[in-house]
């Protein structure tokens, strides 16, 4: 059960390595680096539905989001604050990112790791994790980037279980004759596979009990972005391959209803809704975009957050009946 962990780590260890190395010859950025090699972007975000690696976050009701990032030579640190409904009750989702952004010729990566926190959860359950993560951008033309990410929890949602997720993007900037002076609108889209580990009775890093065996499943999402100066409006559709039984596994969901399949993961048959084929806007704004020539690798990650995780525990997400 440990095998694709361990490939997934030696992965993330390969890409640090030839990313370092690959700089060895390179202009190092020293630590007195210059004042314009600090970098500051900020933002906010409405959403009719927070939506990650394919499941909803909100129940699929409105949710908010802010979020950070700060960056000096190839050192970053990027926070988000996003709305969720869970049924813990959690205040606020908070997404803690530290890592590297280096250059390796064409190519753009951001290598590092990521905690997540919910802060004010009723019960004794805890959702807090880590997930280290290596993504890798490259603008193949003018108009046309390429990225693909790769990460590693060692246990999701305290649950005991590890996941990986591997995922391809593609973005393309369309022609802006039909619009107007301004304007811009880009076509883009992901496919990711989430693989999970068991998770164990007491919870920890030991992914190897008899616990609840988690389903493997493969998101995608296709949008259009619409930018204008510092506004951005993006329309987003959003879908995976959980039956409505596997994603009550996953979600655990307060409103999920009988008269599902009977399996031994979802005995009483019960069927989620917060894992299907769904539609979602996202209106934001950004205020000194400083990570220009770097914004695929940056866009990627937040695509892959506010996009669409895996929830593992039962009764964690809340919905309206």
């Amino acid at each position: 059960m440990l095998r694709p962990a361990a490939h997934s780590m030696r992965v993330l260890a390969w890409l640090i390595a030839t990313s370092c190395a690959a700089h060895a010859d390179d202009v190092t950025p020293s630590l007195a680096a210059p004042a314009d090699q600090f970098k500051l972007t900020a933002g906010a975000l409405l959403m009719t539905d927070y939506i990650y690696r394919g499941l909803s976050y909100s129940a699929h009701q409105p949710a908010v989001g802010t979020y950070v990032d700060a960056q000096y030579g190839w050192l970053y640190a990027y926070t988000n604050f996003n709305s969720v409904k869970f049924s813990t009750s959690p205040a606020v989702e908070v997404t803690i990112s530290a890592g590297v952004r280096p250059t390796l010729g064409p190519f753009d990566f951001d290598i590092g790791a990521a905690y997540y926190y919910y802060p004010g959860e009723i019960g004794p359950e805890l959702s807090n994790y880590w997930e280290a993560h290596a993504t890798v951008s490259h603008k193949l033309t003018e108009r046309l980037t390429l990225g693909a990410t790769l990460a590693y929890a060692p246990d999701v949602w305290q649950s005991g279980a590890w996941g990986t997720y591997a995922a391809g993007a593609i973005s393309l900037d369309l022609p802006t004759d039909l619009l107007p002076s301004g304007v811009g609108w880009t076509l883009s889209g992901d496919f990711g596979r989430s693989v999970f580990g068991r998770t164990s009775s007491a919870g920890g890093v030991s992914a190897g009990g008899a616990g609840l065996p988690l389903p493997a499943y493969t998101n995608w999402r296709a949008g259009l972005t619409f930018s204008y100066n510092v506004l951005k409006l993006g329309l987003n559709y959003t879908d995976t391959t959980l039956s409505k039984e596997h994603c009550y596994v996953m979600t655990g969901d307060l409103g999920a209803l009988p008269g599902g399949v009977s399996t031994a993961d979802n005995p009483t048959g019960l069927r989620s809704a917060l894992c299907g084929a769904t539609f979602s806007a996202t209106l934001g704004f950004e205020i000194n975009p400083a990570l220009r020539g770097r914004e695929t690798t940056v866009a990627i990650l937040r695509t892959s957050r506010l996009g669409t995780m895996q929830r593992v525990r039962s009764h964690d997400v809340a919905s309206d009946a």
